[in-house]
């Protein structure tokens, strides 16, 4: 139990410290090259912190783990979520969420599309038809995936900003960018088979932990890459990387589905992964409240959203503590 524990806390540290830098060089490769802060967020932010759970879940699948698999899908997007609403108590004079791009309510309405699908996938399990073993959920899924990146916007936000490192070369940024990523891999790589030995040593179930326990060490990147995005000012890209991730994650679900030859993992997984899913797609509506009329008030620096983001995990936490 302490071996599995320690292994545990050592590959979230690891995914920590390297989830650390790469919202800088993510910046300097979005501005110097001139893509933008928005598409920066949503595609080399959001798919560097969503390697923890690529990796992870592709591992689970090989060693027929599709409740951790699923879990953590579901967990993370909940989690991230709540980390783009708590992340305001690092602003002081006014909420981190005010004047965002009305961009991002596109990519909200996919990620609500996306979890439905995914969820509905996990609920009708078996009576879904398939193609071999794989899901026609998953078709849906990638397709909507590519279809928000083609509607992605670029460049739009690079004209008057610098670079967080202002002396660094692209070339440079893209390099120490890949070895951080990579680093970030070698660490989800094992990080399943200790989350499994919790899972089994503790009883608390496989749902659980992959919900709670993984979803919390895959989402360290987010929280750090999306609290340094504040700090430095460009909430744009913490927004970006959030719902771009949360894209990548349930885009995870159709990659999972391929490798998982023993059958769909939709059909594998148990249905009480549906119920982050659902919690997440709760999240993403409320969000687009928030983009369409920021809350000014404030209790705690944390507006209405982050609170009831932290009540929906706590809720799904508990939900599927007592289904375990």
């Amino acid at each position: 139990m302490v071996l599995s524990v320690l292994g545990f806390v050592v590959c979230a540290v690891a995914i920590l410290l390297a989830g650390t830098r790469l919202t800088a060089y993510a910046d300097v490769i979005a501005l110097r090259t001139r893509l933008g802060r928005i598409w920066a967020g949503m595609v080399l932010l959001a798919v560097a912190t969503s390697l923890p759970e690529l990796i992870n879940c592709t591992s689970a699948a090989i060693r027929n783990l599709p409740d951790i698999a699923a879990g953590d899908i579901g967990g993370s997007n909940v989690l991230n979520l709540l980390i783009l609403g708590g992340i305001d108590v690092l602003s002081r004079n006014r909420t981190c969420l005010e004047g965002l791009h009305r961009f991002h309510l596109r990519s909200i309405g996919v990620i609500v599309a996306m979890s439905g699908v995914a969820a509905a996938g996990i609920l009708l399990g078996s009576g879904m038809p398939a193609l071999g073993w794989i899901s026609p959920v998953s078709l849906v899924l990638l397709g909507l995936y590519v279809l928000s990146l083609s509607k992605a916007d670029t460049g739009g936000d690079t004209a008057t900003l610098a670079p967080t490192i202002p002396t660094i070369s692209v070339r440079s940024a893209v390099t120490r960018y890949a070895l951080l990523a990579a680093v970030v891999v070698a660490a989800a790589v094992v990080l399943p088979s200790f989350a499994a030995r919790i899972a089994e040593e503790t009883g608390l179930g496989a749902t659980f932990v992959g919900t709670i326990l993984v979803a919390v060490a895959t989402s360290l990147p987010e929280l750090v890459t999306a609290g340094a995005a504040v700090r430095m000012g460009a909430p744009e890209l913490a927004a970006g990387g959030i719902l771009g991730s949360n894209l990548f994650n349930l885009t995870i679900f159709g990659i999972v589905d391929v490798i998982y030859w023993r059958g769909s993992i939709f059909t594998a997984a148990n249905r009480a992964g549906a119920i982050p899913l659902f919690a997440g797609l709760l999240l993403a509506g409320l969000f687009a409240l928030v983009l369409r009329r920021c809350p000014r008030r404030r209790f705690l620096r944390i507006t209405w959203f982050g609170w009831t983001a932290l009540a929906v995990y706590l809720l799904t936490a508990g939900a599927l503590f007592y289904l375990r």
